[in-house]
């Protein structure tokens, strides 16, 4: 029985955890570019998850959506807190001084508005289709190819 399967008793919470922890941080660390952010983010969206176990068809997307409205909340709070420019600053630091171009691209989908960065996360990351991306941030598949058009773009015209 895969993660995206409903949970019962022959795949407990835990063994769910154990194969989506990891999976389910990554995302938020793309979503959010900072580590510890990532954790909290992929814990409470797990702890959201399991408090509704039995409700839920497909834990999978469950989570991937918490994970989404969770990293958007973070990104609203954050950027009260903290200038554009400073955290320009802290995504320069922590890049790999080996991978500029890999380090490169990450800084400028750090910068995009959340919703393109969402989109484009969903698209190229968990290869989701545009109809599920729709439903996984709450818009329309035509908003879907506009967000993910205006983000192409800018990183487009950023990295030339």
């Amino acid at each position: 029985m895969t993660s995206s399967q409903r949970l019962g008793e022959t795949a407990p919470f835990d063994v769910f955890y154990r194969d989506e922890f990891l999976r389910a941080a990554r995302l938020a660390h793309l979503l959010t570019g900072s580590n510890d952010a990532a954790e909290d983010i992929a814990q409470e969206a797990l702890v959201r998850l399991r408090t509704k176990l039995g409700e839920i068809e497909n834990p999978a997307a469950y989570l991937h959506r918490t994970i989404v409205n969770l990293s958007r909340s973070w990104h609203r709070s954050h950027t009260r807190r903290i200038g554009r420019e400073e955290r320009w600053q802290r995504s320069i630091t922590q890049m790999d001084a080996n991978d500029d171009a890999h380090g490169e691209l990450l800084g400028l989908i750090d910068e995009l508005p959340f919703r393109q960065r969402a989109v484009l996360v969903a698209r190229y990351w968990l290869d989701l289709p545009e109809a599920e991306i729709a439903n996984l941030i709450g818009c329309r598949p035509g908003t879907v190819k506009s967000l993910t058009s205006r983000a192409l773009n800018t990183i487009r015209k950023e990295l030339s």
